[in-house]
């Protein structure tokens, strides 16, 4: 049968379900009489129930006034955290999947959940599947009943019927049945292996999953951290099989042709590994500034070099975005810097603007409104968005704030605030100076409706230490009774509060951009990168020591970048760039967007290839890996897109912006991209995912050369070329050698 077709329940099927459930006066019930042959399995009664989960989203905004933000309350005094919370399918099709193959087939004994997600079948010891198709329902966190929005198969082991159990179908149990199929475990090491992952030991708030919680409803799980984080799993989870179904039902994962899938487990493989880019528990993406890997890549930088050549892999041929910071940081949240390219404050707008103009409850910064490009960003897709629908968790954490301040608004610093430089070898005690912290280094800011989410104070605006003013920042605000912490990153590790997408921004020294002269080594040149150097150990040191990263059954990494290059050798940039300056869209196809965006055709022009390292905490992860092919901050955005299942990869309209700009993508809409009319190398000039697919060759160009291109012109002058394929093809993201 066509996968397609094959969760369909015939018609004399279903009349004979009908027949048993009027005969036993209930609903959600169903038989099918053993045939009492020899040497056949008896028939049972199997019961149970079909579980999942609902988000259930704060109301209101975030809350602000002249007097400071509130971090635990919206506007409406609503608590600010998004929470998952449990449901039950009802209208779900449940049949025992006698063949094995994870579907619902003619002959195969079926029934529909009840209203409560109950159903009762009678049939031979199997495993069974629940489809849960756009036709069940289920009660969502307001008390509504509510229509399936997509489609998901859901399935459980034939062991959870054992001695009468009841049996709880739902995004859990499937995933044992998947780490049965694909991983060759047992029933009892799958979910070992899914508790594991779940538990947390060694620090603050410890959850202890227990294996068969793995198969019981998170509801009834009497361990409220352990319950909350089953719910949490569920929920992503359900997101993966949810695109599982979607690749299974039209065939393919990505092309007809090149990746036909035709089972579940097919199915479910391309879901877990979109793009062959494999899911990841927690990714930890510290941003440095304003360097390229020819200065970086040196062994003047040991922590530097160790982690991006010994300890960890790299994309070889990594490029940035724009220039100066805020149009990558943009970028490196939405794909697209949405022609701003300059570092002009976040409510900046263009004369007469009022369509874009900020919804804050308080804005805190002096109007701007004489602008010509739009700083604002309102309605456009955005990873943390992305992740917030999803019911997934993202954090920002930025070093050397002020105590107290509004997180909308730059450091100012504070001469009372003072600290020994440790890092300069000069001994000498400086003063906390302005600038520190800036909002154009802050991913998230732009968006208009990610700034003014409930959570946006308490989840996006959190503290990371390890900086020179770290302790003089707490003994002040102790002093002045102020309730601060500088140290919020350190805390949540110990404590696993940790989100999906962990932004990590140093402060303007230990993130070697450099500002002012106060302060002996906060500069771009080389005593800079040395503190630099110092601080990335600090933060790789403290992800490794945390049980976060310890606990290997969850899957970690941590990327270090920088937000542009400082030299500009060979090309200014690649993949996705708005080529020679030529853009003419008006604004990224594939959005829904019919209004030109202000100076669109001055964005997105590149500017110079930088560091991408990455080191994760798998035990048999291949190391010291060099992909050379051509990456971008788009490339970047669309690798995590597939890493946390935010897209379809047979979708291209699925993935955000300029992320979809594949070379596929570019050809099949040329009419409407004629900046890439003409392109000399598609290929370097369109987005991929950072899977090292491509098998460079020789000719190809890469990053680095003789003769330096123009800052920011999205020109290719001098650059190098390879002289032929990488010693591996082996993805830097691998999880095993």
């Amino acid at each position: 049968m066509h996968p397609k077709n094959s969760s369909f329940v015939p018609l004399l099927t279903a009349l004979a379900a009908a027949a048993t459930l009027a005969a036993c006066g209930g609903d959600g019930s169903s038989s099918t009489p053993s045939s009492g042959t020899s040497g056949t399995t008896p028939a049972a009664t199997v019961s149970g129930v079909v579980g999942g989960t609902a988000i259930k989203n704060p109301t209101g905004f975030a809350a602000s006034s002249a007097t400071g933000v509130d971090y635990a309350k919206s506007t409406t005094g609503d608590d600010v955290q998004q929470k998952i919370v449990p449901t039950v399918y009802a209208n779900a099709t449940v049949c025992a999947d006698t063949n094995g193959n994870g579907l619902c087939d003619n002959g195969e004994a079926s029934t529909r959940s009840s209203a409560d997600g109950s159903f009762t079948l009678t049939t031979p010891a199997a495993s069974l599947v629940a489809v849960v198709d756009t036709d069940a329902t289920y009660t969502d966190a307001s008390g509504a009943t509510t229509k399936v929005a997509s489609k998901m198969v859901l399935r459980s082991v034939a062991e959870q019927a054992a001695n009468g159990a009841k049996v709880v179908i739902s995004p859990l149990s499937t995933e044992v049945v998947r780490l049965v199929e694909a991983e060759h475990l047992s029933v009892a090491d799958a979910k070992t292996a899914i508790a594991g992952r779940l538990s947390l030991t060694g620090g603050t708030a410890d959850v202890t999953v227990k294996a068969d919680d793995v198969v019981a409803l998170p509801a009834n799980v009497a361990d409220a951290r352990a319950s909350a984080a089953l719910l949490t799993e569920a929920n992503t989870l359900a997101g993966r099989f949810q695109l599982a179904s979607k690749i299974l039902d039209r065939g393919y994962a990505s092309d007809v042709a090149a990746d036909p899938v035709t089972t579940i487990q097919a199915a479910q493989d391309a879901a877990f590994n979109p793009e062959g880019i494999p899911r990841y528990d927690h990714l930890f993406v510290v941003v440095f500034e304003n360097h390229s890997n020819q200065t970086i890549d040196d062994p003047a930088y040991p922590n530097f070099y160790k982690y991006l050549n010994q300890e960890g892999n790299k994309a070889a041929n990594y490029f940035s975005t724009g220039n100066p910071s805020e149009p990558n940081y943009i970028s490196l949240a939405s794909a697209d810097d949405w022609g701003v390219a300059d570092d002009n404050a976040w409510n900046c707008l263009p004369a007469g603007d009022t369509a874009n103009q900020p919804t804050d409850v308080y804005v805190p910064v002096n109007a701007c409104n004489a602008d010509t490009k739009v700083h604002n960003l309102k309605g456009r897709r955005n990873m943390f968005t992305a992740l917030y629908n999803a019911g997934m968790g993202a954090r920002v954490y930025s070093e050397s704030m002020d105590p107290g301040q509004d997180p909308r608004k730059d450091g100012a610093g504070n001469a009372a605030i003072t600290a020994v430089n440790v890092t300069s070898g000069l001994g000498a005690t400086e003063p906390m100076i302005s600038s520190l912290y800036k909002t154009k280094h802050h991913p998230a800011v732009n968006f208009d409706e990610v700034r003014n989410r409930p959570d946006f104070f308490k989840n996006l605006n959190r503290t990371v230490g390890g900086g020179q003013w770290d302790a003089a920042i707490d003994t002040y605000a102790k002093s002045k009774g102020i309730t601060w912490n500088t140290h919020q990153f350190e805390d949540d590790l110990k404590s696993g509060d940790i989100g999906a997408l962990n932004y990590i921004v140093p402060d303007q020294c230990d993130d070697i951009h450099g500002t002012g002269s106060a302060v002996a080594d906060c500069t771009n040149a080389a005593a800079g990168i040395k503190r630099g150097d110092a601080y990335a150990k600090y933060l790789v040191e403290t992800i490794k020591a945390s049980p976060i990263w310890k606990n290997t059954n969850r899957r970690s990494a941590i990327v270090m970048l920088f937000d542009e290059g400082s030299s500009f050798y060979g090309s200014s940039s690649c993949c996705g760039w708005n080529v020679g300056g030529g853009a003419t869209s008006g604004w990224p196809l594939g959005e829904g967007i019919s209004t030109a965006v202000a100076r669109y055709n001055g964005g997105n022009k590149g500017d110079g290839p930088t560091i991408f390292s990455l080191l994760t905490n798998q035990p048999n992860a291949p190391k010291q890996v060099i992909d050379s092919d051509a990456y971008s901050h788009f490339s970047f955005v669309r690798t995590m897109q597939d890493m946390f299942a935010l897209a379809d990869p047979g979708v291209a309209t699925s993935y955000m912006n300029r992320s979809k700009y594949t070379e596929q993508y570019i050809a099949q809409n040329l009419a409407n991209l004629a900046e890439y009319s003409g392109s000399a190398n598609t290929h370097f000039d369109s987005v991929r995912p950072m899977n090292h697919k491509y098998v460079v060759k020789s000719g190809d160009i890469v990053s680095g050369g003789a003769t330096k291109g123009v800052s920011g012109s999205g020109s290719l002058s001098g650059g190098n070329t390879a002289a032929g394929p990488d010693a591996t093809q082996t993805s830097i993201w691998a999880i095993k050698s």
